[in-house]
């Protein structure tokens, strides 16, 4: 089931220089830490002036919509999935 969370979380990332990439590896999200097994895709949206990296992760049991503010440098949870339906 999909369920939109839209909270700031802690997110710990990455940075490849010779693949110039930024991945998530962990986060924490309501006092638990989710260790990151996948990325799914990465894109980069813009709002106006503002650009937001877009991540679909998982890990074994998870999916996450992760959203990534340039501007302010601040992760956003948007959204999880246990994979079920509803």
């Amino acid at each position: 089931m999909n369920e939109k969370i839209n909270e700031k979380i802690s997110v710990v990332t990455v940075f490849d220089r010779e693949k110039r990439t930024v991945m998530p590896q962990k986060i924490k999200w309501q006092g638990r830490i989710y260790i990151i097994d996948k990325i799914g895709y990465h894109h980069k949206v813009k709002q106006g002036k503002k650009l937001l990296h877009i991540f679909s992760v998982s890990n074994n049991s998870l999916a996450f919509r992760l959203e990534l503010d340039t501007e302010t440098l601040f992760w956003r949870l948007d959204e999880v999935s246990d994979g079920l339906a509803s």
